[in-house]
C-alpha cells in the first residue's frame, strides 16, 4: 500500500512540472491580478483540485473493484498496471517536448464548456477564498495525461479507499510545481525551465517503465501459478502410494466348508 502511495505521489511530482506550461497560467492570471501573492485563495485553489482528484479517484476506485467481477477477465490489476506505465511513458515524452499534446488544442473549449474561464474571471476581483477553491475544483477537470496516468495507476490497486488516497496523494504530489509557479515563471529562465522538464520526464519515464514491467511480471507469474500447481498435483498422485483404503477391491474367492 506505501508502495503504490508513494508511486502516486511521485507520479504527480514529477509531472507537475508540465503544469507550469499548461495550467500555470491559471494560477499566474489570479496572483498577478493582486499586488502581492494571497495564499488563502492560493490554498483553496490548491484544496479544490485535490479534491477534485481524491473524487475521481474514488469513481474510478469503483470502476476497478467492478473489474474484478468480470469472469472472463483475467488479472485486471496487472493489466492495468501495465496500462499506467504505458501513459506514464507517453506522458513523460510530451513532458519533454518529444511528444505533441493531444489536449492542448480543445483546451480553450472544455475549459469554457466546464465553467472554468468565468470562476477565473470572478476568482481574479474577489475577496472570498472559495472563488479560488471552485477554480481549483474545475481545474481538476481539464483533460491532462498526467491525471489519466495517475487514474490508471490508481485504477489498478482493486480497493476504493485506497484508489481515492492514491488520487489524493497524486494531488499532494502537483502542489509544489503549482504553488510556487510564479517564481518559475519570473526568475527561472526558459533554458533553465527546458531542462528541469527534461529531467523530471526522464524520471516520469523510468519510474512508467518500472511500472509497466512490474504488472507484466506479475502477470507471467499470475499465468505460471496455474500450470505450477496442476503439475504439482499430477506429481502427487502419480506418486502416491497404493493403500488398503484407495486399493482397487477385488472380488474374493469364496471358501466353502467341507
Amino acid at each position: 500500500m506505501n508502495e503504490l502511495l508513494l508511486g502516486a505521489f511521485m507520479v504527480g511530482f514529477l509531472g507537475s512540472m508540465h503544469c507550469v506550461g499548461m495550467c500555470g497560467g491559471l494560477v499566474t492570471a489570479l496572483s498577478m491580478s493582486r499586488t502581492r501573492l494571497w495564499w488563502p485563495g492560493i490554498v483553496n485553489y490548491q484544496v479544490g483540485r485535490i479534491a477534485t482528484y481524491t473524487s475521481l479517484g474514488l469513481i474510478i476506485g469503483i470502476l476497478g473493484v467492478a473489474t474484478t467481477q468480470i469472469p472472463w477477465l483475467s488479472n485486471p490489476q496487472q493489466i492495468l498496471a501495465v496500462i499506467a506505465g504505458i501513459l506514464m511513458v507517453v506522458f513523460g515524452f510530451n513532458l519533454a517536448g518529444w511528444l505533441p499534446d493531444p489536449f492542448v488544442r480543445n483546451l480553450a473549449k472544455i475549459t469554457a464548456a466546464i465553467g472554468l474561464t468565468r470562476w477565473v474571471h470572478t476568482a481574479s476581483t474577489s475577496r472570498m477564498p472559495m472563488s479560488w477553491f471552485m477554480v481549483g475544483l474545475f481545474n481538476g477537470l481539464l483533460p491532462c495525461g498526467l491525471v489519466y496516468a495517475g487514474l490508471a495507476l490508481s485504477l489498478g490497486s482493486g480497493d476504493i479507499l485506497l484508489s481515492a488516497s492514491m488520487m489524493f496523494a497524486f494531488g499532494l504530489g502537483t502542489v509544489p510545481a503549482m504553488t510556487v509557479i510564479p517564481w518559475i515563471l519570473k526568475f527561472a529562465s526558459p533554458s533553465l525551465r527546458g531542462k528541469l522538464l527534461k529531467i523530471a520526464a526522464i524520471l516520469l519515464i523510468g519510474l512508467g517503465i518500472l511500472t509497466a514491467l512490474r504488472g507484466g511480471d506479475w502477470m507471467h507469474k499470475m499465468h505460471e501459478h496455474p500450470a505450477s500447481t496442476a503439475d504439482a498435483t499430477a506429481t502427487h498422485e502419480h506418486h502416491m502410494p497404493i493403500t488398503p483404503s484407495n486399493q482397487p477391491t477385488e472380488s474374493m474367492p469364496m471358501h466353502h466348508g467341507h
